[in-house]
């Protein structure tokens, strides 16, 4: 499952036990996670899983914003080398020493 179904299903499974006021506010979280909002490597934040834990701590969900501060969001490691042949993680390395790439574990595909 992919981490922002992973988010999505959690956040409803605490809507479905909030307030109807809460409830409305996991629920419009859920619908953000879906489309790849808060994934680690998407490109709408420069540090979306911060962006989530900022949102969900100021509108007062600290429990779970817990959750997101302890990692149980973060990208898999399928996720991690998915970005990296991604256009956008290319272009990333490319901007890295070789040095770097290694230590990263980024490989150029062109």
């Amino acid at each position: 499952m992919r981490t922002r179904d992973k988010l999505a299903a959690e956040l409803r499974k605490v809507a479905a036990i909030a307030t109807p006021d809460h409830a409305a506010k996991y629920e419009a979280f859920a619908k953000r996670a879906e489309t790849g909002e808060f994934d680690d490597y998407g490109e709408m934040y420069a540090c979306p899983i911060t962006q989530l834990y900022g949102e969900l701590t100021e509108a007062g969900f600290k429990k779970f914003a817990g959750r997101v501060a302890n990692g149980e969001f973060d990208a898999t490691k399928e996720e991690s080398d998915e970005w990296a042949r991604s256009a956008s993680g290319q272009a990333a390395a490319k901007e890295l020493s070789p040095a770097m790439r290694e230590v990263l574990g980024l490989r150029l595909l062109s």
